[in-house]
């Protein structure tokens, strides 16, 4: 299975390191196909140093294990309006260019869709879930 895992949940799997965002990242590692765009990687890389005050070196390698562990797409371009929020639109093109099965996210406005294009929009808890049964 193709999974995104968007910003939040990366994040929420740096600081917390043992909690479910921790696991989710870790099983779909392990079991799914991560896919992310720079773009994601890129919003990590900023919210980790700016809102939590990581340290540039450990934010850096975190970046680069990104990329190097993740399928790493070009986000398909999302129509303006498609979101409540514009910011997600590459996050949206980021799934809808990898035909993912999954976007997983904590983002409010992501998951009052539901759904994009085929594509489920779910919360951390509820990947497991969706992936075993």
């Amino acid at each position: 299975m193709k999974a995104v895992l968007d910003s939040s949940v990366l994040i929420a799997a740096a600081i917390s390191r043992a909690g479910v965002c921790a696991e989710l990242l870790e099983d779909v590692l392990t079991h799914h196909e991560l896919v992310l765009s720079e773009y994601i990687v890129d919003e990590v890389r900023e919210k980790l140093i700016e809102k939590f005050g990581f340290p540039d070196k450990e934010v850096r390698q975190l970046a680069r294990l990104l990329l190097r562990v993740a399928t790493i797409t070009e986000p398909a371009t999302i129509p303006p309006g498609a979101c409540r929020d514009a910011d997600n639109l590459p996050v949206l093109g980021t799934a809808v260019a990898a035909s993912a099965d999954l976007l997983v996210s904590v983002d409010k406005d992501l998951l009052s869709l539901n759904e994009f294009m085929g594509i489920a929009i779910i919360r951390p808890g509820d990947f497991w879930k969706r992936t075993t049964g």
